[in-house]
């Protein structure tokens, strides 16, 4: 069968190259049943200055290919077959989308459209896995529960209304059985190595990976903000756990799954890193706050925890701790030397 990664070349699409070529197997349509990947695609609008490492450079079931999906006929050269799934990535993120919400329309939801009719058109029984965002829920009170998937969806910035939309759009090419479509909803994915890309949550990141390497940084949102957030060793296994695990009929007619999720700020992002750190005697940069407006009300239109009880429910599991999160992110990029850093 063929699994195709979009977004490919970023540090989440190498991730979970990584994963799924270790595990080797994903959910065939054909055989309705998880068999080994013959291969896997990975595609993205243009390879990285970094090369991609060698474990899946090296591996006879890679391929990689660059386009561009809001083209006509992009996505069905690339679902070519009828035992095709696939795990969509690929997006503009929420700072590129916010300053230029037209070409954001294009790449996060028409492009996922195009995915999915060529998936209907020549994969119509594959598993489709898009990945949507917590910006889709907006601001939450002190009072109030937590969100679930079941709460009323009011993103306040441009990038999560182009999330919600796509989740209804998977929602209805499921309900008329044209993709066996399915979301996962991310919090904050932390730690990311390499240099920042143009998400507005990135500082999650910074906090943790410009200190370790002996960075000064300064960040564009308050310290003490808070996001719901997840490491990517735990996003990379709830994606496999959602495409070949759960089945239709246990997700129902709302598609989307909300991850298992901690709350937390750079502040204790921080915190947690200067506490791992002084383990290991590494001597760290230092963290400036220099709040910018829009970051900060973008930000702040952003949910600040979540319920993902339901997701639990199928088994699909998130972090133990904020300090957990910053040792795997050490444990990999930091004490391991054989590690290059990835793209943001």
């Amino acid at each position: 069968m063929q699994l195709l990664i979009t977004g490919g070349v970023g540090f989440l699409g190498r991730q979970a190259a990584r994963h799924f070529l270790r595990r080797g197997v994903a959910w065939n349509p054909e055989y309705r049943a998880l068999t080994p990947i013959k291969q896997l695609t990975l595609f993205d609008i243009a390879l990285s200055g970094d090369p991609l490492p060698d474990e899946i450079t090296s591996d006879p079931r890679v391929r990689v290919k660059t386009g561009d999906l809001t083209i006509e006929g992009v996505a069905k050269e690339l679902i070519d077959r009828p035992d095709t799934s696939v795990v969509h990535l690929a997006s503009m993120v929420s700072g590129n989308t916010e300053s230029d919400p037209a070409a954001g329309w294009d790449v996060n939801v028409e492009g996922q459209r195009n995915l999915l009719e060529a998936m209907r058109e020549n994969a119509p029984e594959g598993r489709f896995l898009f990945t949507s965002s917590t910006a889709t829920l907006g601001p939450v009170s002190e009072e109030a529960s937590a969100p679930n998937d079941a709460t009323k969806l009011l993103p306040m910035n441009t990038y999560g209304f182009h999330k919600a939309v796509c989740e209804l759009m998977i929602n209805d090419y499921a309900r008329r059985g044209w993709v066996d479509g399915r979301g996962l909803r991310l919090p904050v994915i932390v730690v990311r190595p390499g240099a920042p890309n143009a998400a507005l949550t990135g500082a999650w990141s910074t906090v943790v990976r410009d200190p370790l390497a002996g960075r000064h940084c300064r960040i564009p949102v308050p310290l003490d903000a808070l996001m719901p957030v997840a490491s990517y060793q735990t996003v990379v296994a709830a994606m496999e756990a959602l495409l070949n695990d759960v089945s239709g009929e246990q997700l129902g007619a709302d598609r989307t799954l909300m991850l298992p999720s901690l709350s937390a700020s750079p502040r204790q992002l921080l915190e947690a890193t200067i506490a791992a750190a002084g383990a290991h005697g590494i001597e760290l940069g230092r963290v400036h706050e220099q709040v910018d407006p829009i970051a900060a009300r973008v930000v702040g239109g952003m949910g600040s925890r979540t319920d993902g009880s339901r997701a639990a429910a199928l088994g699909i599991a998130g972090d133990a701790s904020v300090e957990s999160i910053v040792q795997g992110y050490m444990d990999d990029y930091v004490l391991n030397p054989e590690m290059a850093e990835l793209p943001a």
